[in-house]
């Protein structure tokens, strides 16, 4: 779960653009995904997640889905779901059938799911690193995007790949200083779709016997 909540930064309705742009070619492909990310209001996820470190021998490989309503979301990777209203915080945990309730305002911005794709819109520098086809004949964009505040960031620069004609990411891969790599591929996208408020409320009738953990 902690990989996940590690890249997680994708706001669909941020703020105006925002990061020192080095590259102009590179800041093209960032406003035309910025713009076209305001016009959503909510949008649904499949992806896979990847967590390597070569020192460590480590390669874990996780399927999630994520579903976005505004400030609220609902994620699930693994045995692991993470639900939020915008008030509370959720986190179950399946195969102990155990829920922890936080209040989300103590969550740190950089680790939430709500902003799993969006992470490059602020607090960047960025630079063009390739445009070509990939295995599946798709035209996607490489970029390089680096902190413009190092001090303050646990990574040192995120590789997102864009597909050039939906101007959709397509993977973000997050490099951490401690050696860990974290990339998440895109599966399935779907914006502006219609997601019920019951959705991002976690509901204890259909847990039963769930321990209860309330750390507010």
């Amino acid at each position: 779960m902690n990989a996940l909540l590690s890249l997680l930064t994708v706001g669909l309705l941020a703020a105006p653009l925002a990061h020192a742009q080095d590259d102009p070619r590179s800041k093209a492909v960032m406003d035309r995904l910025v713009a076209k990310n305001k016009g959503y209001t909510s949008f649904e996820a499949d992806f896979s997640s990847r967590l390597v470190n070569k020192a460590g021998k480590l390669d874990v490989k996780q399927e999630g889905t994520v579903k976005v309503k505004g400030k609220k979301f609902h994620l699930v990777l693994d045995k692991n779901t993470v639900i939020s209203d915008g008030v509370t915080l959720w986190t179950y945990n399946k195969e102990a059938n155990e829920v922890s309730l936080n209040a989300a305002a103590e969550m740190d911005q950089e680790l939430d799911p709500s902003k799993l794709f969006t992470m490059y819109e602020t607090g960047f520098k960025s630079q063009f690193v390739s445009e070509a086809p990939d295995a599946a004949g798709v035209v996607v964009q490489t970029l390089k995007l680096f902190p413009t505040d190092p001090t303050k960031r646990p990574y040192h620069t995120v590789v997102l790949v864009v597909d050039k004609a939906k101007v959709e990411p397509r993977s973000v891969q997050v490099l951490y200083k401690d050696g860990n790599e974290v990339t998440y591929a895109l599966k399935r996208f779907v914006p502006n779709v219609d997601l019920a408020d019951g959705l991002f409320v976690f509901d204890k009738a259909k847990h039963p016997g769930v321990e209860v953990n309330d750390l507010r």
